[in-house]
């Protein structure tokens, strides 16, 4: 099989979503596989490649957002679509509330159906994706501009430093879900009542605990004693994030046409709600495998989720993958 990549330097795209269920900062790694899809579909039709995978590694972001005054919560920026009134109604457009974000990225997918060898052919390919790329959006962005697309076929140590000659610097985006899952069992040990959103939360929430300044003299704290609010560090180290990172089915597989005003009348419909687990940003140059960085889709049961690798969870976790489905998150906040 074929050690072949497709590389997406730098990608710049305005406007993309960065809402993703509970989070916001970063749009969900299924954007990123969703394009790649996509891609893959046309390369199929027109060159017979297939894309597998994508790895995230971002360059610059920039959240539409403001202060309003100057000091406190931020707020996202809104716009009104069009900008314009409309004519005919003399209405003026409303404010749909909505994320956006400005942001570069690169990405690396895998193509294991690569049969070409000469420098022509390589360039004339590259030139055909690059064509495709910007006839898509990524994660609801306008792509503005790819700054090369290299197609690379070599052995995993030289593809990695070549990657980190091209794309430094630059953090790529991994899933640590296998600390959520730790973490809650060490969380059950304390507290025999302890939730998977609890252990989320002890990564995702800003949390302050008090800490007495006893007096000289002093053994333990009274009611009088003052106190001093000292941020808690996360249960792991690392640019560790919330993220989103599939779903999970919350109901049966319906036939093609069972379900009204579905997208198409060919496609079979399943309802799910949002997956929430924990990522981190790892500089590039700490990668040692460029494999170890691609995203893949992955079904399990009821669960559909975009996995890196092959990770070892112990078998006591919630669901045994460290994911949290949204009812979960309901529950926990309307209790």
């Amino acid at each position: 099989m074929s050690n072949a990549y497709i590389v997406f330097e730098r990608i710049s795209i305005q406007d993309a979503n960065c809402v993703a269920g509970f989070t916001y900062g970063f749009p969900a790694i299924t954007h990123f596989l969703g394009f790649g899809h996509a891609l893959s579909r046309r390369l199929s039709a027109t060159q017979q490649l297939t894309l597998q995978g994508c790895a995230v590694i971002c360059h610059q972001h920039q959240i539409h957002a403001y202060q309003p005054k100057g000091y406190g919560d931020y707020v996202f920026a809104q716009s009104k679509n069009p900008p314009t009134s409309r004519a005919k109604a003399k209405e003026t457009p409303p404010i749909i509330e909505e994320g956006k974000m400005d942001m570069t990225v690169s990405l690396v997918m895998a193509c294991p159906d690569m049969r070409i060898s000469r420098t022509s052919e390589i360039n004339a390919l590259a030139q055909i994706i690059m064509n495709l790329a910007h006839q898509h959006h990524l994660a609801g962005g306008s792509i503005h501009r790819i700054e090369a697309i290299h197609i690379l076929n070599m052995d995993q140590q030289k593809l990695s430093k070549k990657l980190k000659r091209l794309l430094l610097p630059g953090f790529v985006l991994m899933d640590r879900s296998d600390l959520l899952a730790s973490h809650y069992e060490t969380l059950k040990q304390q507290q025999s009542n302890a939730e998977l959103v609890d252990a989320w939360l002890d990564f995702s929430a800003l949390k302050y605990q008090a800490k007495p300044k006893l007096k000289e003299g002093e053994l333990e704290p009274t009611d009088k004693t003052e106190a001093e609010w000292v941020r808690m560090d996360k249960p792991a180290k690392g640019w560790l994030v919330p993220i989103i990172n599939g779903y999970k089915a919350i109901s049966d597989v319906y036939a093609a046409g069972e379900v009204a005003n579905t997208r198409d009348a060919t496609t079979p419909v399943c309802f799910v709600e949002a997956s929430h687990s924990i990522g981190e940003w790892r500089s590039l140059h700490r990668i040692k495998q460029v494999a170890d960085m691609l995203w893949h889709y992955h079904q399990e049961q009821d669960w559909y989720l975009c996995r890196q690798g092959k990770q070892i969870q112990p078998e006591s976790a919630t669901n045994e993958l460290g994911n949290i489905p949204d009812d979960d998150f309901e529950d926990d906040f309307l209790s």
